[in-house]
């Protein structure tokens, strides 16, 4: 399983420069590029006509470095354009009922002739804007033009350039070189406020064993996960992203009352004052180190609580969360804390955990299984905050009641993964009370499904 790795370094004055034409360079292809530009080219089409086109041969860069930062770029537009493209492909089964139709489009959009009909021309506009670049920080440096040595008990990572383009880079590491190896691996170079970030792949051994059995989990505020079994992972993920929240609002509220008194002065001729407001405490240094520890602290958090899953679980199985619930209007607050980065964080350990520890992770809908009686299958009860009332008026752990109801979802057949919410809730309706009661679910069998009450 193939990971990245961060090695922090100094900042020689060469970076500089080198930074600063890649980022024209990066910013120039997506303004080629970044949207209509691209339509019905493939990666290699793209690079060969910026080489045709002889585009960035006469800036003062090595030419490995701006080729490799060329190609980075190129794959990144090409995936945004993949990203756009599933939206679309969903767009498509929404517009017609019509098989032949589907096929037609889905193999115009597959090819990457969209633009020969109307309907996809439209829909890729919608999903697929113009991208900007604003990067002018980071460069690729290819696997071998670059070498690595110990000196004085420190990593040092040299970079080759061509001598028309001045000397070697040296960049001097904070680490002693110890179970680092960089061979065959390209380098991410990222330029930040006084240190310089190396960014490499590398192989990242088979972790160990995973359990079992098979799990539904829950992604929640309060705890990161619940699973199936009643059990909650991650207790602390609800506080640290609150108390970092919170916090970041009440700064965003004190900085919109110095920008305001900032153009006060500004207006008013008194500049000296409005720069040293601007300067001394409208900077963004400790906005941007606080946001980073919640980040990863709120990480770690997700990890442990995927591999404290995996720990009992050889399949996994979670609710696929990657669209928005339609038509439902969070209160302000809501949103504000539980930001999409957040649950994406939840999605990734999940995934990286089951990769490493070789289990299976299974993506099941989403739709109602927060509103579903465990119990019983059907629709419903009520659910408030962690509780969720059933119809006779017994009480259930939400979470719990959510994640048996994932689970369940795993073997239902009616369900897949992409059926609409809409077709979702006439089939939990059709389930009546009647129909289990054919199949003897209310003469003393069993349930279909594992019961959420606390014992």
């Amino acid at each position: 399983m193939k990971v990245t790795r961060t090695l922090q370094a100094n900042v020689p004055p060469e970076l500089t420069s080198i930074c600063k034409v890649t980022g024209f360079v990066r910013a120039d292809i997506w303004r080629r590029f970044g949207a209509l530009g691209n339509a019905g080219k493939s990666g290699l089409d793209i690079r060969n006509e910026i080489t045709r086109g002889a585009f960035y041969t006469g800036m003062a860069v090595d030419g490995t470095i701006r080729a490799e930062t060329t190609k980075d770029v190129v794959n990144d537009v090409l995936a945004y354009k993949a990203a756009a493209m599933r939206k679309v492909r969903q767009a498509v089964a929404a517009h017609t009922q019509d098989n032949a139709e589907r096929k037609r489009l889905y193999s115009l959009l597959k090819k990457d002739q969209w633009l020969q009909d109307n309907f996809l021309h439209r829909q890729m506009r919608k999903h697929f804007r113009h991208g900007v670049s604003h990067t002018a920080n980071q460069f690729v440096v290819r696997s071998d033009r670059h070498c690595s040595e110990i000196v004085d008990g420190k990593l040092v990572v040299i970079i080759r350039v061509a001598k028309k383009y001045g000397d070697d880079i040296r960049l001097v590491t904070t680490t002693r070189g110890k179970n680092v190896n960089l061979t065959g691996s390209n380098l991410r170079i990222i330029v930040k406020e006084g240190c310089t970030e190396i960014h490499y792949a590398t192989e990242k051994g088979q972790g160990r064993a995973c359990g079992d059995r098979i799990v539904g989990v829950d992604k929640g505020y309060t705890e990161a996960l619940s699973d199936s079994d009643g059990q909650a992972h991650g207790l602390k993920f609800g506080s640290v992203l609150t108390d970092y929240s919170d916090k970041t609002a009440a700064t965003n509220r004190y900085r919109n009352r110095l920008h305001a008194l900032e153009k006060k002065h500004r207006q008013a001729g008194r500049a000296a004052k409005a720069d040293r407001i601007k300067r001394c405490n409208l900077g963004r240094q400790k906005i941007d180190t606080r946001r980073q520890k919640a980040q990863m602290h709120l990480r770690t958090i997700a990890f442990q609580a995927a591999h404290s899953v995996v720990d009992k679980a050889a399949v996994v199985v979670s609710e696929d969360l990657t669209s928005p619930i339609a038509a439902k209007q969070q209160w302000k607050e809501f949103n504000r804390r539980m930001s999409s980065w957040a649950k994406g964080t939840l999605a990734d350990a999940l995934d990286s955990v089951c990769t490493q520890r070789q289990a299976r992770h299974v993506l099941v809908n989403a739709a109602y299984t927060s509103q579903m009686d465990s119990l019983t299958g059907l629709l419903q009860g009520k659910r408030v905050g962690d509780k969720f009332y059933r119809e006779n008026g017994d009480v259930l752990q939400a979470d719990h009641n959510a994640a048996l109801n994932v689970l369940a979802r795993l073997d239902d057949n009616e369900i897949s993964r992409f059926t609409p919410y809409q077709e979702v809730r006439r089939i939990l309706l059709a389930r009546s009370p009647a129909q289990l009661s054919v199949n003897g679910l209310e003469l003393g069998e069993p349930s279909r499904q594992p019961s959420a009450d606390k014992l």
